[in-house]
Order: structure tokens, then C-alpha cells, then sequence
């Protein structure tokens, strides 16, 4: 495979609740009125992202990871499959109270489980999520509250500010509130069961679809989320927040001043996307530049990869997400930042709840 930076086309999804911003802010092309999604590193049923430049436009994710599989996906990936979706969101309105199943249950719908993490990229005074539940519930309450359309009442409400990550696993009761825009990693999966809509009606009237009884099963109605914990190391020429990680992503927020000499060793993809700013992703004797709102897979072959800033540009923020070996993505350059054992292992996450 030829290692270079790989840069994807957007998948668009409309939502109710969505708007404009994701154009605005990130320059985006959506055609829609409302887009509430752009998925940005994707290979599903329902969306897929293909390669804009080089040998292998046209082609998607799952297209590379069937034709090249651990060259481009890496050792720690099993099977012929891109493991991951990432997309932008921005929530113009309330999204729909819902909740997202365990891979063993999401398996009889024809998908994967869903565990999430979100960066929060832009947030207007006062925006928030609700997170699972303030105080633990039986199902008979839960399926009470839905009934009578009170369930908002029952859950926990955390204001959410610029940089903040949140956690979610799979079976945890969750909304994002209006006003923020939000970077989110996840499953390669698109399962969802709605369980509360707000009262929304589309164009013909009717609601959206619910989910009661499958959200019943799998959601934990005693889960309780809240904002993760994060660690900052800041070296000469990039300010690195090191985020979250499971065994199916990891992901960190860089501030580069100048360069930052990435490291894939073979292991994983590196999906990377550009907040603000502008840089040169260089791998496999490429470059290619990573504009605001751009995002770039680099192949886990490429081993080595450097994004440098531009004339134009004094820094870049650049979110890198992969799928993480914990004790070297994490335990080496933060125990030799010393940074103590006990607290890294603070951001290691169980898949699922």
C-alpha cells in the first residue's frame, strides 16, 4: 500500500435538529437546509467517506481496509473492517433523549454496539448534555417516565464548555443539549433507539420513530456520566491533551506550534482532523495540506508522519484519533513526562458499561 496522507470526503446528514454551522465554521459543502452531521472517517450502510486525492480516490475506508487490511488498519485491528466512525455535530436544537446497545444486542439489528467519546469544539454560555440519570432508576420508573413524556426531568444535566471530552458507554441514557458543536469518535455503527424526541413533528406531521422496548433492554438505568479526565503535556513546538481510551479508540488534541512528528509503528490508522489553523500532513514521501474543517487518514504502514504548520498559520489544533495500544500510546510518553502511574490509568475506559 502507499502510505500517504489520505484526505476524505464528507458524508452529510440531515437532521431535524441540526443547521448551518458545520458550512460556517468548518467550511463544509453540505446541500442541506438543516445538516446536523458530517461524518467525516467513515465506512458504514448507512455513509461512507472516500478518499479525495491520490491513487486511491474514489475509494472508502472499508474499501482500503478490504484490499490492504493490516497494512492500513494496523496490528491492533482485527479482521477486514474499519473499526471506528468519526463525525462533527452541530446541535442548533436539542438532539433526542436515546441510548445506544452493547455489540451483542446491536448484533440482531446487522450492527456493532455503539460506545462514544465527544470533544466539545464550540459551546454557547449555558449549553450542557444530560448524561444517564441523577439519581438511579428501576426500569418500571424509566418506562413511567417515558410514557408520560417526563424523563428529561429524571436525567443529569452537565454544562459543557470548549475542550471538554465526555465517555459514553454503550447503555447510557444521553442528549446532547442545543448550542454546541461537537467532535465525536465512535463504533462503526449507526444504531440508535430514541426514546424521548421533544415532541418534534417533520414536514407530514408525524414524530420521528421510537425505540421503547429495545431501549429498555440495554439501557443501564442506574449510569451515571460525567466529564473525563484529561492530561496536558506541553513540549517546545505542541501542546498535547492526552483524552480517553478504550480498546476501540484513543484520541488526543493537539495545539502545534511548529511540527509534531506523529507515530503509527504499524499499529493503526491515524485519523486526523484539523479544528483550526492549517498544516502540512507529510507521509510516504506526500504532502498534503490539512486545512480548517479537513480531515486526513494516515495508513498505519506509514510508521512515521509529521504535520507542520504553514506560513499562514502560527498554530494549528489538530484532533488524532487511532486504536490504541494503552501502555504505548499512553503509559511511555506520559510516565517519561512524569506523570504518575495512578492518574494515567484514570483515562483508561471499559469498552462498555
Amino acid at each position: 500500500m502507499q502510505a500517504y496522507p489520505l484526505k476524505t470526503t464528507p458524508c452529510y446528514k440531515t437532521m431535524p435538529w441540526g443547521g448551518t454551522g458545520l458550512n460556517t465554521i468548518y467550511g463544509k459543502d453540505s446541500p442541506y437546509a438543516l445538516t446536523g452531521e458530517s461524518w467525516e472517517a467513515a465506512s458504514h450502510q448507512n455513509g461512507s467517506t472516500p478518499v479525495q486525492n491520490g491513487p486511491y480516490a474514489g475509494l472508502t475506508p472499508g474499501d482500503l481496509a478490504e484490499k490492504f487490511g493490516e497494512s492500513f488498519l494496523g496490528r491492533l485491528t482485527k479482521g477486514k473492517s474499519f473499526p471506528v466512525l468519526f463525525k462533527l455535530i452541530d446541535a442548533q436544537e436539542n438532539l433526542s433523549l436515546q441510548v445506544h446497545p452493547n455489540d451483542a444486542y446491536a448484533k440482531r439489528d446487522g450492527d456493532n454496539g455503539k460506545t462514544e467519546m465527544w470533544i466539545i469544539l464550540q459551546a454557547e454560555p449555558g449549553a450542557g448534555l444530560f448524561l444517564g440519570f441523577e439519581t438511579p432508576v428501576s426500569k418500571e420508573e424509566y418506562a413511567r417516565l417515558i410514557a408520560k413524556n417526563k424523563l428529561d426531568s429524571a436525567l443529569h444535566f452537565i454544562e459543557a464548555k470548549a475542550g471538554d471530552a465526555f465517555f459514553l458507554p454503550a447503555g447510557l441514557v444521553h442528549a446532547i443539549g442545543k448550542g454546541l458543536v461537537i467532535a465525536e469518535i465512535q463504533q462503526s455503527s449507526d444504531a440508535t433507539y430514541r426514546v424521548y424526541d421533544w415532541g418534534r413533528v417533520g414536514p407530514g406531521g408525524k414524530g420521528r420513530p421510537l425505540h421503547i422496548e429495545k431501549a429498555l433492554d440495554v439501557s443501564d438505568t442506574s449510569a451515571k456520566g460525567s466529564k473525563a479526565d484529561t492530561i496536558t503535556v506541553d513540549q517546545s513546538h505542541v501542546k498535547i491533551t492526552f483524552l480517553p481510551s478504550c480498546p476501540l479508540f484513543g484520541a488526543r488534541h493537539m495545539e502545534i506550534r511548529d511540527c509534531f512528528h506523529g507515530q503509527t509503528r504499524g499499529d493503526s490508522f491515524h485519523i486526523l482532523f484539523c479544528a483550526e489553523g492549517e498544516a502540512f500532513v507529510s507521509a510516504g514521501g506526500e504532502d498534503v495540506l490539512l486545512s480548517k474543517g479537513d480531515t486526513i487518514i494516515v495508513p498505519a504502514c506509514a510508521e512515521d508522519y509529521t504535520v507542520k504548520t504553514t506560513s499562514a498559520a502560527d498554530c494549528a489544533e489538530v484532533l488524532c484519533f487511532f486504536v490504541p495500544d494503552f501502555k504505548k500510546d499512553y503509559e511511555k510518553p506520559l510516565t517519561n513526562a512524569g506523570i504518575p502511574l495512578d492518574v494515567i490509568h484514570r483515562l483508561y475506559k471499559d469498552k462498555q458499561a
